[in-house]
Parts: structure tokens; C-alpha cells; sequence
């Protein structure tokens, strides 16, 4: 299977591409809303743009989407050496299964997150 019909597949995988999509969405919708384009750390207040009834306080949307597109580099990365065909990648393959555990972690508290995924006990 090669790596762009594996994230189609793998749940764990298919899981943090979703919320990384979600982190997406919401902070492009802060920075339409934002009140300066200023690149330096700003916060403010504002609605919760997919719940209005909740107030969030929006901060540094930039690195909210750099997080995001280093997140998918991550992604990206255990794909293409989990679909390699030599056996020389297995051990590359469990270290960034590890690492792609991790990033479901911070999302530990979303519906669709299983327990299997969580990561026991520190890298080694």
C-alpha cells in the first residue's frame, strides 16, 4: 500500500489528519477576524467560531498553522517510511508510529480518540 492510500486506511493516522484540519479551519477563521496581521504575538477575545455560545481567546494564529503544517510534516513522514518495502525501515516506522501517538495525544479528550493509542512510558 503506498503512502497516500494509508492515511486513507489507518485510523490513528486518519485521526490526526482530522484534527489537524480542524486546528486548520479554526485558526483560519481567527485570522479572518483578526484585528491586525501583525506577526508578533497578539491575543484577543472573540466567539467561538464553531460554537458562539463559548468564547475562546485567540492567540498567535500563525503558529497555530505553522504547528499545524509541522504536524503534517510529521504525518507525512511516518507514511512514507511505514510504506517502504525494505525491512531496514521497520525500526524508522515505530519510532514515528510514536511520534504520530503523540500528536493524537493532545487530542486525547476528542471523541473518535482510542485509548490504544496512547503511548506508555517515555521513548526509548
Amino acid at each position: 500500500m503506498n503512502a497516500s492510500n494509508r492515511g486513507e486506511t489507518d485510523p490513528l493516522v486518519a485521526f490526526v489528519e482530522a484534527r489537524i484540519a480542524d486546528d486548520e479551519r479554526i485558526a483560519m477563521s481567527v485570522a479572518e477576524i483578526s484585528p491586525t496581521a501583525d506577526r508578533e504575538f497578539c491575543t484577543w477575545m472573540t466567539t467561538f467560531v464553531l460554537d458562539p455560545g463559548r468564547y475562546i481567546v485567540a492567540v498567535d494564529y500563525q503558529r497555530v498553522l505553522a504547528d499545524c503544517a509541522a504536524k503534517r510534516r510529521m504525518v507525512a513522514a511516518y507514511l512514507e517510511v511505514e510504506s517502504h518495502p525494505s525491512w531496514n525501515y521497520a525500526a524508522a516506522a515505530d519510532y514515528m508510529e510514536t511520534v504520530v501517538r503523540d500528536i493524537a495525544g493532545i487530542y486525547a479528550d476528542h471523541p473518535d480518540y482510542r485509548e490504544e493509542w496512547r503511548e506508555l512510558g517515555p521513548l526509548t
